[in-house]
């Protein structure tokens, strides 16, 4: 195949803090040489438009994703009145004999930030119903799903919420929710997490993601990614979440590794969330002083350094959960033993010993939890507030950060992520420490070139990786809050969106 040469366009690759104008020399999909641009013809014409690097999405839960599409979604709800509405609709357009499950209930969000219980769930009558929170560490329950179960003994690490009067109010956290309702909520039909999969991925693409690191159950990657690496469009980096000791890895020696597809890491929780009061904390919770969090799983049977060394023993990345600042400072001890194999992901609470500690830590991160989580932390903080995902302090500290979504906790939008970094704002678009924001350059490079490490994959755009590429219709390191992407390119092919009209008074360029 013969080369090809895309031109006229203003390419940020790391290499300098602005944009500037270049060719790429591109065969079989691969970039031969990055140039700078000099007169003559080209294949492809990006009309003047800035171009990065296609963006990666560090920490996301694809299949999970996918299927949220096919979920009743509670994120708008702002109280009971919308809750119910929600699940009232969502009961009358199933089939009888199907669960409701619904997800992204957010109590923060209302104005009493008062918890849901399983009245609210009434509407539905006998259905059984699961409605999880948006951070899926909790989840609300109909009095179908409780009568069960055996309430009596919930399992370690986990909480049956019960009223003033001991009977519980439906609401489940943590190991209870995953432990006791996952098991008994009906899967998904095959047919239909297949076109989940493949939406999830359609909608990356849509992103101007062009890689993503997914955290992925063993069975759920043999049966639905295994069959089809000839034809998966976004490059994918698995993170294998089963984490019952023995563990079993030997399963991905045999997973062909490749510049599309690749298992290499397995994943542990230390903690919660702090949005569930259960991030496991230094000191008590602002809100809640007889709360500091949870320890959970492995952690909190101690048998997390046991875990760490079976993973590395078997030559996979040790990836953990922690977001509360006990949790990341448990991490970060542990890490230490094989720093450029481990990340912390989440990280999302820091005091000043863990900044302290930072040099050298791989940090998986996500910015747009700090800009929603922002108003809830000064209620669950306090003063400690400040010490909400402090971007530029962990950087100067050494931290090597990589930016993801954790969709769907969050929405898939790598844009809505560089401007929660770049601006320092929170979801309202109001300041928040915004002396902890980082520069355009700084936050693309986590967005880019350190998060295709976190996957494991080789630096965007050097010779012989793919020519993946986000075209952005405005100028992102000028104004980000202006800027959206425009295309997404995967292996030199246009996959999404549409590339800028060259204006007549443009000429194309070539190396």
């Amino acid at each position: 195949m013969s080369d090809q040469v895309l031109g006229n366009m203003m390419l940020w690759d790391g290499s300098a803090p602005r944009p500037s104008p270049v060719t790429i020399r591109v065969r079989n999909g691969r970039v031969v040489r990055v140039a700078p641009a000099i007169a003559g013809p080209v294949d492809v014409d990006f009309g003047g438009a800035v171009v990065t690097p296609g963006l990666v999405d560090a920490h996301l839960h694809l299949m999970l994703g996918g299927e949220s599409c096919m979920r009743a979604d509670l994120s708008a709800a702002t109280g009971r009145a919308d809750f119910e509405a929600v699940v009232a609709a969502a009961h009358e357009e199933l089939p009888p004999d199907r669960w409701l499950v619904a997800s992204g209930w957010n109590e923060t969000r209302w104005p009493d930030g008062g918890l849901p219980d399983a009245t609210w769930l009434a509407c539905a009558g006998e259905r059984p119903v699961v409605c999880w929170r948006c951070d899926w560490h909790a989840a609300l329950v109909s009095p179908s799903v409780m009568a069960m179960l055996d309430l009596s003994s919930p399992p370690p690490g986990g909480q049956v919420v019960r009223g003033p009067g001991g009977a519980p109010t439906g609401l489940f956290l943590e190991a209870a929710a995953w432990k006791l309702i996952n098991p008994l909520v009906p899967a998904i039909p095959e047919d239909e997490r297949a076109t989940a999969l493949d939406a999830g991925m359609r909608h990356l693409l849509e992103s101007g993601v062009t890689m993503a690191r997914t955290m992925e159950y063993r069975a759920d990657v043999e049966r639905h990614y295994l069959p089809r690496l000839g034809d998966l469009p976004v490059k994918l980096s698995v993170v294998q979440l089963d984490r019952d000791l023995p563990l079993d890895l030997d399963w991905m020696s045999d997973v062909p590794r490749s510049d599309r597809f690749h298992v290499r890491s397995c994943k542990a929780f230390l903690d919660g969330t702090l949005g569930s009061r259960t991030a496991r904390l230094h000191e008590p919770y602002a809100d809640d002083p007889a709360a500091r969090g949870m320890w959970v799983e492995l952690a909190l049977a101690g048998r997390d350094q046991e875990w760490l060394d079976a993973v590395l023993d078997a030559g996979c990345s040790p990836v953990m959960h922690a977001i509360g600042d006990a949790a990341v400072a448990r991490a970060l001890e542990l890490q230490r033993r094989h720093p450029a194999m481990c990340t912390i992901e989440h990280a999302e609470v820091i005091s000043r010993a863990e900044l302290d500690a930072m040099e050298g830590a791989r940090l998986s991160v996500q910015p747009t939890h700090r800009a929603e989580d922002a108003a809830m932390a000064r209620d669950r903080l306090g003063g400690r507030a400040e010490g909400l995902l402090p971007l530029r302090s962990m950087q100067r500290r050494g931290a090597i950060l990589s930016f993801g979504t954790d969709w769907p906790i969050s929405p898939v939008d790598p844009v809505r992520t560089l401007r929660a970094a770049i601006t320092g704002e929170d979801i309202q678009g109001r300041p928040f420490h915004a002396d902890e924001a980082l520069s355009p350059h700084d936050a693309f490079v986590a967005a880019t070139i350190e998060a295709a490490a976190t996957c494991g994959y080789a630096r965007p755009l050097s010779a012989g990786a793919p020519c993946d590429l986000a075209v952005w219709d405005g100028d992102p390191f000028e104004d980000i809050h202006a800027a959206t992407v425009q295309a997404t390119i995967v292996d030199g092919t246009l996959v999404a969106g549409s590339l800028p009209t060259p204006q007549p008074h443009q000429r194309g360029t070539a190396p």
